[in-house]
């Protein structure tokens, strides 16, 4: 998309268009570049994921997402000591150097985790909502589509496949000018509107 609007915006200015090319191995590999430019910069080590809750190869305790009594909680960057003392956990609080929440993560999570099983998502986002600690709960597709937002971007359409069913689906997230694009149409088969393309195209 990049590549495309770069083109677009070099015909708007200098008047010629580009050639634009990107293959998967390239997009896959950029959508990595944060751990691989670290790869390349720190002597070629390979990343070093925890074993519990493991969410980011870079980040220390608690960064993870954690089972509580009735469902998952999602815990970002935040101070260890201050997540001890809201939880009510005090051996979280014995980690008072931040160095040790990465070199000691794999321990720290095991001592968040047994302690967040003690209680109700809600019961815990009670408690680091209000103290500003980042934190959300994590949604089945059920409770997302249940919630306010979900159904205020109205995502989900309905495509007619040639059988006669009705396949349920998102929509393109793009919006253009405030206007939400939805279509009924199902994918064409391999060539089927070749001859059509052919003929617009023909000089």
């Amino acid at each position: 998309m990049q590549g495309i609007l770069a083109a677009l915006v070099r015909r708007g200015v200098a008047g010629r268009g580009a050639h634009v090319e990107v293959s998967l191995l390239e997009s896959v590999l950029d959508l990595q570049f944060e751990v691989l430019t670290t790869h390349l910069n720190d002597g070629g080590q390979t990343p070093a994921r925890s074993s519990l809750n493991n969410a980011h190869a870079y980040l220390g305790a608690p960064y993870g997402i954690y089972r509580t009594s009735d469902g998952f909680i999602a815990l970002a960057m935040g101070s260890v000591i201050q997540l001890g003392k809201l939880l009510g956990c005090a051996a979280l609080e014995e980690f008072n150097d931040p160095r040790s929440w990465f070199t000691a993560r794999d321990r720290i999570k095991e001592i968040l985790g047994a302690q967040l099983t003690g209680d109700t998502t809600r019961h815990w986002l009670s408690i680091l909502e209000p103290a500003g600690y980042w934190c959300s709960d994590v949604l089945t597709w059920p409770e997302l589509m249940r919630t306010q937002s979900f159904q205020a971007l109205d995502m989900v359409q309905e495509v007619t496949c040639r059988g006669g069913s009705v396949l349920r689906t998102t929509r393109c997230p793009i919006r253009i000018d405030g206007e939400v694009y939805k279509s009924a149409r199902p994918a064409p088969r391999v060539g089927e509107h070749t001859a059509r393309i052919l003929e617009e195209y023909r000089p």
